[in-house]
Formats: structure tokens, sequence, C-alpha cells
């Protein structure tokens, strides 16, 4: 029996206990730094030597009609993901670093010196046209995070890729 995530209207799993740490459950941010405007992703899957912070989102706005019908929100959820992003970034490194208790990380990932970073959005309505575009503006907001990690790209799927990839069931 595996472990499921249920995040956005989707069931993530089954994963075993040593590939998965749910940062945004995890004592290390709910203790200390939720209340302080600390924002996270939902967990980081390790697959494949590769560390993945996932975000989950049950619908986003059209990047087409987004823009048009209301500009200030459409750009501020997109600064609230790579917030998230970034917060989720440098948790799990002050977690490794022992700056933070290491509770509830798997061994497999504490040692991340040889493991990927990828940054992934599933967003469940997602229409397949306009994953793309989105993608380029996730991109252009974390490139100097990007860089910074060697991380080689931020990936956006939906709920069907998703499915596709093994990431929910």
């Amino acid at each position: 029996m595996g472990i499921v995530i249920p995040e956005s209207d989707m069931q993530f799993g089954k994963y075993k206990e040593k590939q998965i740490f749910q940062l945004e459950k995890s004592e290390q941010y709910t203790k200390k730094l939720r209340q302080q405007g600390v924002r996270c992703c939902e967990f980081i899957l390790l697959r494949s030597n590769k560390l993945c912070f996932i975000e989950a989102k049950k619908s986003y706005p059209d990047p087409i009609d987004g823009i048009t019908k209301d500009e200030k929100k459409y750009y501020e959820e997109i600064k609230e993901i790579a917030e998230k992003m970034r917060h989720s970034l440098e948790l799990f490194s002050n977690i490794l670093l022992n700056r933070y208790s290491q509770n509830g990380v798997p061994d497999e990932m504490k040692n991340a010196e040889n493991l990927e970073m990828r940054l992934i959005l599933v967003i469940k309505n997602a229409d397949k046209s306009w994953i793309i575009p989105l993608q380029d503006i996730f991109r252009k907001e974390l490139n100097a995070e990007m860089r910074i990690w060697k991380i080689p790209d931020f990936i956006i799927m939906n709920e069907e890729q998703a499915r596709k990839r093994h990431f929910i069931i």
C-alpha cells in the first residue's frame, strides 16, 4: 500500500514513504513558518534521482483570457506560485543544512548532492494550448532561482498529463 496525497481534487500517489516529504504538512513549516507568511508547495517527490517540488492547483485562468479579464489577479497568481517555489527551495535547503529539524525527511532525500531538481505545477483544468505560454511566464519569473539551483525546467501539466506520467492516480 502506498501513500496517496489528496490535493486540488486530484489524488497524487501511490508513493512509498521514502519517496515523499510533505513539506506543506511538515512540522518545520506548520509550527514555525506558516504563520510568518512563508508559503510552500504541497510536497517533494523523489523519483528517478530527481527531487520534484510539486504544487497543485484545481483551476487557473487561461493565460490569454486571464490577462484580459483581470490582469492584476492573473499576475498575483503567478507571483504566489513562484513565491511558493522559492520558499520551498529555501526551506528544504535549510532543513538539509540542519538549520531546521530533518524530522520526516526520508534518508534518500537528505544527500541531495547528486539529485536533479524539478519544479512542477499540476493544474487540473489546464488546457494543453496554454500550458507552454504559461510555462514561459514561470521560467522568466523564476529564471534566477533556476540558474542558482541548476533546475533545467519549470514543468506544467494538466490532470491528464499528470496521470500519464504517474504523478496522480
